[in-house]
């Protein structure tokens, strides 16, 4: 943080007109996303999981019984590219915590589906993710962080994000 202050510092003498409040604003968000960030991808190392590996096999466990979406159901739930969706795939199914079959009834529709073993990590590791969160907001009260969450929803409003 005490870069963020010196930065603003920097732009003050250098340009003592500008308005820096959006960059402190924004600068701050940034360190806060890097720290939040880094703690949670910490929790998913703990599990053998990237960051991305959790992303699936969250998206598939909330899914419901039977814990399968075909290829683009899951892009559609977590909005990166096929080629990314691929190589995440590729990489849980040699660990055993995916797999691929083909639908029954139809052979053009595919199944991405945790197995046994995924669906207990996905169990495990969910908890865990649920902790850290809690552990990084503790800095905060509940009211706090309803009002902040209250907040940063209205901006994802205004912007059309949710």
């Amino acid at each position: 943080m005490q870069n963020l202050e010196r930065i603003k510092q920097q732009w003050a003498k250098e340009l003592p007109e500008l308005d820096t409040s959006t960059m402190e604003l924004v600068g701050r968000l940034q360190v806060l996303h890097k720290h939040m960030t880094s703690a949670m991808s910490e929790t998913f190392r703990q599990f053998g999981l990237t960051d991305a590996g959790f992303d699936v096999i969250a998206t598939l466990r909330r899914s419901g019984a039977p814990y399968r979406l075909t290829p683009n159901q899951l892009l559609e739930q977590m909005l990166i590219t096929s080629g990314s969706m691929t190589s995440r795939l590729t990489h849980l199914q040699k660990k055993g915590l995916v797999e691929r079959e083909q639908d029954d009834k139809d052979g053009r529709v595919h199944w991405v589906k945790l197995t046994d073993a995924g669906l207990t990590l996905s169990d495990k590791v969910i908890y865990e993710h649920v902790n850290t969160q809690k552990q990084l907001l503790s800095v905060l009260s509940v009211k706090e962080r309803q009002q902040l969450t209250e907040q940063l929803r209205e901006v994802l409003v205004r912007y059309g994000l949710e």
